[in-house]
Protein backbone atom coordinates (compact mmCIF):
# COMPACT_ATOMS: atom_id res chain seq x y z
CA UNK A 1 0.00 0.00 0.00
CA UNK A 2 2.86 2.39 0.84
CA UNK A 3 4.48 1.77 -2.56
CA UNK A 4 1.26 2.58 -4.39
CA UNK A 5 0.87 5.88 -2.53
CA UNK A 6 4.49 6.76 -3.23
CA UNK A 7 4.09 6.09 -6.97
CA UNK A 8 0.92 8.17 -7.00
CA UNK A 9 2.71 11.16 -5.35
CA UNK A 10 5.60 10.93 -7.80
CA UNK A 11 3.17 11.00 -10.70
CA UNK A 12 1.48 14.08 -9.28
CA UNK A 13 4.84 15.77 -8.87
CA UNK A 14 5.88 14.97 -12.45
CA UNK A 15 2.51 16.04 -13.77
CA UNK A 16 2.59 19.38 -12.00
CA UNK A 17 6.20 20.21 -12.95
CA UNK A 18 6.08 18.96 -16.55
CA UNK A 19 4.42 22.09 -18.08
CA UNK A 20 7.20 24.26 -16.67
CA UNK A 21 9.97 22.02 -18.00
CA UNK A 22 8.69 21.69 -21.55
CA UNK A 23 8.93 24.77 -23.85
CA UNK A 24 6.65 23.49 -26.60
CA UNK A 25 3.87 22.08 -24.60
CA UNK A 26 1.46 21.10 -27.43
CA UNK A 27 -2.30 21.31 -26.98
CA UNK A 28 -5.28 18.98 -27.22
CA UNK A 29 -8.73 20.40 -27.96
CA UNK A 30 -11.70 18.38 -26.79
CA UNK A 31 -15.15 19.50 -27.98
CA UNK A 32 -18.40 18.06 -26.57
CA UNK A 33 -21.45 19.82 -27.95
CA UNK A 34 -21.25 23.46 -26.96
CA UNK A 35 -18.43 22.81 -24.51
CA UNK A 36 -14.77 22.98 -25.48
CA UNK A 37 -11.85 21.82 -23.32
CA UNK A 38 -8.25 22.70 -24.03
CA UNK A 39 -5.43 20.68 -22.44
CA UNK A 40 -1.74 20.37 -22.99
CA UNK A 41 -0.54 16.95 -24.15
CA UNK A 42 1.44 16.50 -20.95
CA UNK A 43 -1.57 17.34 -18.77
CA UNK A 44 -3.70 14.83 -20.68
CA UNK A 45 -1.10 12.13 -20.21
CA UNK A 46 -0.82 12.94 -16.52
CA UNK A 47 -4.60 12.82 -16.10
CA UNK A 48 -4.79 9.48 -17.91
CA UNK A 49 -2.03 8.05 -15.73
CA UNK A 50 -3.74 9.38 -12.60
CA UNK A 51 -7.05 7.91 -13.78
CA UNK A 52 -5.45 4.51 -14.32
CA UNK A 53 -3.70 4.63 -10.94
CA UNK A 54 -6.88 5.63 -9.10
CA UNK A 55 -8.87 2.96 -10.97
CA UNK A 56 -6.25 0.34 -10.06
CA UNK A 57 -6.39 1.37 -6.40
CA UNK A 58 -10.20 1.22 -6.40
CA UNK A 59 -10.23 -2.23 -8.05
CA UNK A 60 -7.64 -3.50 -5.58
CA UNK A 61 -9.64 -2.12 -2.65
CA UNK A 62 -12.90 -3.60 -3.94
CA UNK A 63 -11.25 -6.99 -4.46
CA UNK A 64 -9.90 -7.08 -0.89
CA UNK A 65 -13.23 -5.90 0.46
CA UNK A 66 -15.15 -8.50 -1.56
CA UNK A 67 -12.96 -11.31 -0.28
CA UNK A 68 -13.41 -10.19 3.29
CA UNK A 69 -17.14 -9.75 2.79
CA UNK A 70 -17.51 -13.17 1.17
CA UNK A 71 -15.87 -14.92 4.11
CA UNK A 72 -18.00 -12.93 6.52
CA UNK A 73 -21.22 -13.68 4.65
CA UNK A 74 -20.36 -17.38 4.40
CA UNK A 75 -19.82 -17.45 8.14
CA UNK A 76 -23.13 -15.71 8.74
CA UNK A 77 -25.08 -17.90 6.33
CA UNK A 78 -23.58 -21.30 7.17
CA UNK A 79 -22.51 -20.96 10.79
CA UNK A 80 -25.82 -22.42 12.02
CA UNK A 81 -25.52 -25.39 9.64
CA UNK A 82 -21.94 -26.06 10.69
CA UNK A 83 -22.99 -25.90 14.31
CA UNK A 84 -25.87 -28.30 13.59
CA UNK A 85 -23.49 -30.77 11.92
CA UNK A 86 -21.16 -30.53 14.90
CA UNK A 87 -24.06 -31.15 17.30
CA UNK A 88 -25.19 -34.10 15.18
CA UNK A 89 -21.73 -35.69 15.31
CA UNK A 90 -21.51 -35.14 19.06
CA UNK A 91 -25.01 -36.60 19.44
CA UNK A 92 -23.98 -39.77 17.59
CA UNK A 93 -20.98 -40.15 19.87
CA UNK A 94 -23.12 -39.54 22.98
CA UNK A 95 -25.62 -42.19 21.85
CA UNK A 96 -22.84 -44.74 21.23
CA UNK A 97 -21.41 -44.31 24.73
CA UNK A 98 -24.86 -44.56 26.31
CA UNK A 99 -25.36 -40.89 27.25
CA UNK A 100 -28.93 -40.90 25.94
CA UNK A 101 -30.01 -37.66 27.64
CA UNK A 102 -27.24 -35.65 25.94
CA UNK A 103 -27.78 -37.50 22.65
CA UNK A 104 -31.48 -36.64 22.67
CA UNK A 105 -30.78 -32.96 23.39
CA UNK A 106 -28.16 -32.67 20.64
CA UNK A 107 -30.37 -34.39 18.09
CA UNK A 108 -33.24 -32.05 18.91
CA UNK A 109 -30.98 -29.05 18.26
CA UNK A 110 -29.42 -30.39 15.05
CA UNK A 111 -32.30 -32.15 13.26
CA UNK A 112 -33.53 -29.18 11.22
CA UNK A 113 -30.22 -27.99 9.71
CA UNK A 114 -27.72 -30.87 9.84
CA UNK A 115 -28.75 -32.25 6.44
CA UNK A 116 -29.56 -35.67 7.96
CA UNK A 117 -33.00 -34.97 9.38
CA UNK A 118 -34.25 -38.58 9.24
CA UNK A 119 -31.27 -39.96 11.11
CA UNK A 120 -31.30 -37.19 13.73
CA UNK A 121 -35.02 -37.62 14.45
CA UNK A 122 -34.78 -41.41 14.64
CA UNK A 123 -31.78 -41.32 16.98
CA UNK A 124 -33.53 -38.70 19.11
CA UNK A 125 -36.62 -40.91 19.26
CA UNK A 126 -34.55 -43.98 20.13
CA UNK A 127 -32.63 -42.06 22.82
CA UNK A 128 -35.83 -40.79 24.44
CA UNK A 129 -37.25 -44.33 24.25
CA UNK A 130 -34.19 -45.56 26.13
CA UNK A 131 -34.95 -42.90 28.75
CA UNK A 132 -38.60 -44.14 28.94
CA UNK A 133 -39.80 -40.70 27.83
CA UNK A 134 -42.83 -41.73 25.76
CA UNK A 135 -43.96 -38.15 25.13
CA UNK A 136 -40.66 -37.12 23.53
CA UNK A 137 -40.49 -40.33 21.51
CA UNK A 138 -43.97 -39.62 20.16
CA UNK A 139 -43.01 -36.03 19.38
CA UNK A 140 -39.96 -37.14 17.35
CA UNK A 141 -42.07 -39.61 15.38
CA UNK A 142 -44.65 -36.89 14.67
CA UNK A 143 -41.89 -34.62 13.37
CA UNK A 144 -40.67 -37.48 11.21
CA UNK A 145 -44.12 -37.76 9.63
CA UNK A 146 -44.57 -34.02 9.02
CA UNK A 147 -41.06 -32.71 8.31
CA UNK A 148 -40.53 -31.97 4.59
CA UNK A 149 -36.81 -32.81 4.66
CA UNK A 150 -37.53 -36.10 6.43
CA UNK A 151 -40.18 -37.06 3.90
CA UNK A 152 -37.84 -36.38 0.97
CA UNK A 153 -35.38 -38.98 2.27
CA UNK A 154 -37.96 -41.46 3.59
CA UNK A 155 -36.75 -45.07 3.15
CA UNK A 156 -37.36 -48.66 4.17
CA UNK A 157 -35.06 -48.20 7.14
CA UNK A 158 -36.83 -45.02 8.28
CA UNK A 159 -40.22 -46.71 8.06
CA UNK A 160 -38.91 -49.78 9.86
CA UNK A 161 -37.30 -47.81 12.68
CA UNK A 162 -40.38 -45.62 13.20
CA UNK A 163 -42.67 -48.65 13.22
CA UNK A 164 -40.51 -50.55 15.71
CA UNK A 165 -40.38 -47.57 18.05
CA UNK A 166 -44.17 -47.30 17.98
CA UNK A 167 -44.38 -51.04 18.60
CA UNK A 168 -41.96 -50.83 21.53
CA UNK A 169 -44.06 -48.03 23.06
CA UNK A 170 -47.24 -50.09 22.46
CA UNK A 171 -48.54 -47.50 20.02
CA UNK A 172 -50.06 -50.21 17.84
CA UNK A 173 -52.54 -47.93 16.08
CA UNK A 174 -49.78 -45.53 15.02
CA UNK A 175 -47.59 -48.41 13.87
CA UNK A 176 -50.50 -49.73 11.81
CA UNK A 177 -51.12 -46.26 10.36
CA UNK A 178 -47.50 -45.98 9.21
CA UNK A 179 -47.67 -49.42 7.59
CA UNK A 180 -51.00 -48.73 5.88
CA UNK A 181 -49.79 -45.42 4.48
CA UNK A 182 -46.79 -47.21 2.97
CA UNK A 183 -48.48 -50.50 2.11
CA UNK A 184 -46.95 -50.49 -1.39
CA UNK A 185 -43.51 -50.98 0.18
CA UNK A 186 -44.45 -54.02 2.28
CA UNK A 187 -43.93 -56.56 -0.48
CA UNK A 188 -40.43 -55.31 -1.26
CA UNK A 189 -38.69 -55.82 2.08
CA UNK A 190 -38.92 -58.80 4.45
CA UNK A 191 -38.17 -56.59 7.46
CA UNK A 192 -41.32 -54.56 6.81
CA UNK A 193 -43.30 -57.77 6.39
CA UNK A 194 -41.96 -58.93 9.75
CA UNK A 195 -43.04 -55.65 11.34
CA UNK A 196 -46.49 -56.02 9.79
CA UNK A 197 -46.78 -59.52 11.31
CA UNK A 198 -45.71 -58.26 14.74
CA UNK A 199 -48.26 -55.46 14.66
CA UNK A 200 -51.01 -57.83 13.46
CA UNK A 201 -50.31 -60.25 16.33
CA UNK A 202 -50.48 -57.41 18.87
CA UNK A 203 -53.74 -56.26 17.28
CA UNK A 204 -55.04 -59.86 17.58
CA UNK A 205 -55.55 -59.99 13.82
CA UNK A 206 -54.25 -63.55 13.68
CA UNK A 207 -55.52 -64.68 10.28
CA UNK A 208 -53.84 -61.77 8.40
CA UNK A 209 -50.67 -62.55 10.37
CA UNK A 210 -50.88 -66.22 9.32
CA UNK A 211 -51.35 -65.24 5.67
CA UNK A 212 -48.35 -62.89 5.88
CA UNK A 213 -46.28 -65.66 7.49
CA UNK A 214 -46.99 -67.97 4.55
CA UNK A 215 -45.44 -65.39 2.22
CA UNK A 216 -42.56 -64.59 4.54
CA UNK A 217 -41.64 -68.26 5.00
CA UNK A 218 -40.32 -68.31 1.42
CA UNK A 219 -37.74 -65.63 2.17
CA UNK A 220 -34.30 -67.08 2.94
CA UNK A 221 -33.13 -63.97 4.80
CA UNK A 222 -35.62 -64.33 7.66
CA UNK A 223 -34.28 -65.58 10.99
CA UNK A 224 -35.82 -69.01 11.53
CA UNK A 225 -36.13 -68.62 15.29
CA UNK A 226 -38.08 -65.39 14.83
CA UNK A 227 -40.28 -67.13 12.26
CA UNK A 228 -41.06 -69.98 14.68
CA UNK A 229 -41.87 -67.48 17.42
CA UNK A 230 -44.29 -65.53 15.19
CA UNK A 231 -45.91 -68.78 14.03
CA UNK A 232 -46.38 -69.95 17.61
CA UNK A 233 -47.97 -66.67 18.71
CA UNK A 234 -50.14 -66.22 15.61
CA UNK A 235 -51.45 -69.80 15.53
CA UNK A 236 -51.91 -69.93 19.32
CA UNK A 237 -54.02 -66.79 19.13
CA UNK A 238 -56.06 -68.11 16.21
CA UNK A 239 -56.62 -71.48 17.93
CA UNK A 240 -57.93 -69.71 21.02
CA UNK A 241 -60.24 -67.61 18.85
CA UNK A 242 -61.62 -70.76 17.19
CA UNK A 243 -62.25 -72.37 20.58
CA UNK A 244 -64.08 -69.27 21.86
CA UNK A 245 -66.18 -68.97 18.69
CA UNK A 246 -66.83 -72.71 18.19
CA UNK A 247 -64.99 -75.56 19.96
CA UNK A 248 -61.70 -77.44 20.01
CA UNK A 249 -62.80 -79.60 17.06
CA UNK A 250 -62.53 -76.49 14.88
CA UNK A 251 -58.87 -76.28 15.87
CA UNK A 252 -58.30 -79.92 14.87
CA UNK A 253 -60.01 -79.34 11.54
CA UNK A 254 -58.01 -76.17 10.90
CA UNK A 255 -54.73 -77.96 11.62
CA UNK A 256 -55.69 -80.91 9.43
CA UNK A 257 -56.31 -78.46 6.58
CA UNK A 258 -52.78 -77.05 6.74
CA UNK A 259 -50.15 -77.98 4.18
CA UNK A 260 -47.68 -80.75 4.93
CA UNK A 261 -44.86 -78.22 5.30
CA UNK A 262 -46.87 -76.19 7.84
CA UNK A 263 -47.60 -79.34 9.85
CA UNK A 264 -43.85 -79.87 10.14
CA UNK A 265 -43.18 -76.33 11.32
CA UNK A 266 -42.07 -76.30 14.95
CA UNK A 267 -43.83 -73.06 15.84
CA UNK A 268 -47.19 -74.22 14.47
CA UNK A 269 -46.88 -77.69 16.01
CA UNK A 270 -46.00 -76.22 19.41
CA UNK A 271 -49.06 -73.95 19.28
CA UNK A 272 -51.23 -76.94 18.31
CA UNK A 273 -49.97 -79.36 20.97
CA UNK A 274 -50.29 -76.71 23.69
CA UNK A 275 -53.90 -76.18 22.62
CA UNK A 276 -54.58 -79.94 22.65
CA UNK A 277 -52.89 -80.33 26.03
CA UNK A 278 -54.93 -77.50 27.58
CA UNK A 279 -58.15 -79.19 26.47
CA UNK A 280 -57.23 -82.72 27.47
CA UNK A 281 -56.70 -84.12 23.97
CA UNK A 282 -53.34 -85.67 24.86
CA UNK A 283 -54.09 -88.78 22.80
CA UNK A 284 -53.57 -86.70 19.65
CA UNK A 285 -50.20 -85.28 20.68
CA UNK A 286 -48.02 -88.19 19.66
CA UNK A 287 -49.27 -88.24 16.08
CA UNK A 288 -48.15 -84.63 15.65
CA UNK A 289 -44.81 -84.94 17.44
CA UNK A 290 -43.34 -88.10 15.90
CA UNK A 291 -42.66 -86.64 12.41
CA UNK A 292 -40.62 -83.83 13.97
CA UNK A 293 -38.69 -86.23 16.21
CA UNK A 294 -37.77 -88.35 13.19
CA UNK A 295 -36.79 -85.25 11.21
CA UNK A 296 -34.49 -84.08 14.00
CA UNK A 297 -36.20 -81.14 15.68
CA UNK A 298 -34.35 -78.27 17.34
CA UNK A 299 -33.27 -78.55 21.01
CA UNK A 300 -35.73 -75.81 22.03
CA UNK A 301 -38.62 -77.79 20.51
CA UNK A 302 -37.53 -81.07 22.09
CA UNK A 303 -37.12 -79.45 25.52
CA UNK A 304 -40.67 -78.10 25.32
CA UNK A 305 -42.36 -81.35 24.24
CA UNK A 306 -40.57 -83.66 26.68
CA UNK A 307 -42.44 -82.09 29.61
CA UNK A 308 -45.89 -82.63 28.11
CA UNK A 309 -48.17 -84.99 30.07
CA UNK A 310 -48.32 -87.69 27.37
CA UNK A 311 -49.54 -90.85 29.11
CA UNK A 312 -49.61 -92.75 25.78
CA UNK A 313 -46.29 -92.03 24.13
CA UNK A 314 -44.84 -95.43 23.28
CA UNK A 315 -44.33 -94.58 19.61
CA UNK A 316 -42.45 -91.40 20.57
CA UNK A 317 -40.31 -93.41 23.00
CA UNK A 318 -39.47 -95.90 20.24
CA UNK A 319 -38.50 -93.03 17.88
CA UNK A 320 -36.17 -91.54 20.52
CA UNK A 321 -34.61 -94.93 21.26
CA UNK A 322 -33.79 -95.42 17.57
CA UNK A 323 -31.96 -92.08 17.62
CA UNK A 324 -30.03 -93.12 20.76
CA UNK A 325 -28.89 -96.35 19.09
CA UNK A 326 -26.84 -94.15 16.74
CA UNK A 327 -25.81 -91.62 19.41
CA UNK A 328 -26.10 -93.27 22.88
CA UNK A 329 -24.41 -90.42 24.77
CA UNK A 330 -26.57 -87.59 23.44
CA UNK A 331 -27.64 -85.63 26.53
CA UNK A 332 -30.73 -84.07 24.94
CA UNK A 333 -32.18 -87.36 23.73
CA UNK A 334 -31.34 -89.20 26.99
CA UNK A 335 -33.20 -86.50 28.92
CA UNK A 336 -36.12 -86.69 26.47
CA UNK A 337 -36.32 -90.48 26.81
CA UNK A 338 -36.27 -90.27 30.60
CA UNK A 339 -39.06 -87.65 30.71
CA UNK A 340 -41.26 -89.45 28.15
CA UNK A 341 -40.88 -92.79 29.97
CA UNK A 342 -41.70 -91.14 33.30
CA UNK A 343 -44.89 -89.59 31.87
CA UNK A 344 -45.75 -92.95 30.28
CA UNK A 345 -45.32 -94.58 33.73
CA UNK A 346 -42.55 -96.83 32.45
CA UNK A 347 -40.59 -96.26 35.64
CA UNK A 348 -37.77 -98.79 35.19
CA UNK A 349 -36.88 -97.51 31.73
CA UNK A 350 -37.15 -93.90 32.94
CA UNK A 351 -34.80 -94.60 35.88
CA UNK A 352 -32.21 -96.25 33.61
CA UNK A 353 -32.37 -93.30 31.24
CA UNK A 354 -31.91 -90.83 34.11
CA UNK A 355 -28.93 -92.78 35.50
CA UNK A 356 -27.27 -92.87 32.06
CA UNK A 357 -27.93 -89.13 31.73
CA UNK A 358 -26.49 -88.24 35.16
CA UNK A 359 -23.24 -90.03 34.37
CA UNK A 360 -22.72 -87.44 31.64
CA UNK A 361 -24.47 -84.34 32.93
CA UNK A 362 -26.68 -83.19 35.81
CA UNK A 363 -28.97 -80.19 35.93
CA UNK A 364 -31.61 -79.04 38.40
CA UNK A 365 -34.55 -79.58 36.03
CA UNK A 366 -33.74 -83.24 35.30
CA UNK A 367 -32.92 -83.89 38.97
CA UNK A 368 -36.33 -82.54 40.04
CA UNK A 369 -38.10 -84.82 37.57
CA UNK A 370 -36.00 -87.76 38.77
CA UNK A 371 -36.95 -86.99 42.37
CA UNK A 372 -40.63 -87.00 41.40
CA UNK A 373 -40.08 -90.33 39.65
CA UNK A 374 -38.57 -91.80 42.81
CA UNK A 375 -41.58 -90.55 44.82
CA UNK A 376 -43.93 -92.23 42.33
CA UNK A 377 -41.91 -95.44 42.75
CA UNK A 378 -42.15 -95.22 46.55
CA UNK A 379 -38.42 -94.53 46.97
CA UNK A 380 -38.97 -91.61 49.33
CA UNK A 381 -35.54 -91.72 50.98
CA UNK A 382 -33.72 -91.58 47.66
CA UNK A 383 -36.09 -88.85 46.47
CA UNK A 384 -35.24 -86.80 49.56
CA UNK A 385 -31.53 -87.21 48.90
CA UNK A 386 -31.97 -86.01 45.34
CA UNK A 387 -33.93 -82.96 46.55
CA UNK A 388 -31.15 -82.22 49.05
CA UNK A 389 -28.63 -82.39 46.21
CA UNK A 390 -30.67 -79.82 44.26
CA UNK A 391 -30.79 -77.46 47.24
Amino acid sequence: MFKVVLVFLLLLLVGSSAPFLIEDKGYVLISLGSYTYELTVVSLVVLLVMFLVVTGILIWGLKIGFKFGQVAWLKVLFSSKNKAIKNFQQGIAAYLIGDFARAEKLMANSADRCGMTNTALLIGAEASHKLNDTAKTENYLKRLESDEQAQKNFSFETLLAAGRLNLADKQFLKARTILDENHKLLGHDHRLQSLDIEVSIHEERFLPAIEALRKLRKNKHVNQQDLYDWEFRAFSGHFQTLIVETNVDAVVNFFDGLSRKEKRSEGIVLAYIHCLNEHGLTDKLEKVIIPLIKKGASPSFINRIKVLPMSHSQHSIDAVQRILLKDPHNVMWLSTLAHLCAENQDYDKAQKAFMALFKIEQNAYDLKRYARLLNDMGEFRQASEVYQKII
